[in-house]
């Protein structure tokens, strides 16, 4: 069987060419990973005095580059919120979270490394890290947020053995047909008179 062997072997070489071939034309996937720090600087003081909504200017003190590509320059802008959490105890606990980070792929979120607590002056430096990850293939760029929790790789106990299922019965699935009105009994109408039957008449012998 010299021309099946032949025609099997020029088959698989096809298939690794297309694959080698399709492997190079495939744009190749760069990654920024979630979890990269970057740096601000604040552009005005936090006072201890702020109230909930307050905002306050940061600037993005280095550029953040990816494939020689700037996704965000030195100078870029960002916000500081005052904002408030509720404790279990029920009291409200002052919070500023890093917000408004804007790269060229659109808004990325980024918290601050360790909290902010008021006061702050003017330039100070607040380290942040990115909670999301940019790809970059071929000529797109898009931000991916991962999973807030990690997936668990146990595998399931091979001794447990799950309880079968019960399909209920055609019959029991059927809804029961609706009985009609009872039909009342026959009663004696008030104004109905009662004749009294004749009496036997007696022949005399």
């Amino acid at each position: 069987m010299p021309g099946v062997r032949r025609t099997a072997v020029l088959a698989a070489a096809f298939l690794l060419l297309s694959a080698a071939w399709a492997t190079a034309q495939a744009p190749r996937q760069h990654v920024l990973p979630a979890g990269t720090v970057v740096a601000f600087i604040t552009d005005a003081p936090l006072d201890a005095g702020r109230r909930e909504g307050d905002v306050v200017s940061v600037h993005l003190r280095d550029n953040v580059v990816l494939d020689g590509t700037v996704l965000a320059p030195a100078g870029t802008r960002a916000q500081l919120v005052f904002g408030g959490i509720t404790a279990p105890d029920g009291t409200r606990r002052p919070l500023v979270t890093l917000e408004r980070f804007t790269i060229n792929a659109g808004l990325m979120p980024v918290k601050a490394v360790d909290q902010i607590v008021p006061p702050v002056p003017a330039g100070a430096l607040i380290e942040a890290t990115t909670q999301a990850a940019v790809d970059h293939i071929g000529d797109r760029w898009s931000i991916r947020i991962p999973f807030p929790f990690q997936l668990s790789g146990d595998q399931p106990a091979s001794a447990y053995t799950p309880t079968p299922a019960r399909t209920a019965s055609a019959r029991s699935m059927m809804r029961p047909e609706p009985k009609g009105p009872a039909t009342p009994a026959a009663t004696a109408s008030p104004n109905a008179t009662s004749v009294p039957e004749p009496a036997a008449t007696k022949i005399p012998g």
